[in-house]
């Protein structure tokens, strides 16, 4: 094999060993009830003078 093709397979291999991995947890206290879609006081409201309705 030549160096080019082992290169070529091991950057394969580790892309592929990457990809089918996961980073999930199982640790109960990573889950909250928190909705994490509340939006803000500050989101919405133009901050530009001349863009409100």
């Amino acid at each position: 094999m030549t160096t080019a093709l082992r290169l070529i397979m091991l950057v394969a291999l580790l892309a592929s060993a990457f990809t089918l991995t996961g980073c999930a947890t199982t640790d109960p206290d990573r889950d909250s009830d928190m909705p994490w879609n509340m939006p803000q006081s500050w989101e919405g409201s133009p901050a530009i003078p001349g863009l409100s309705n």
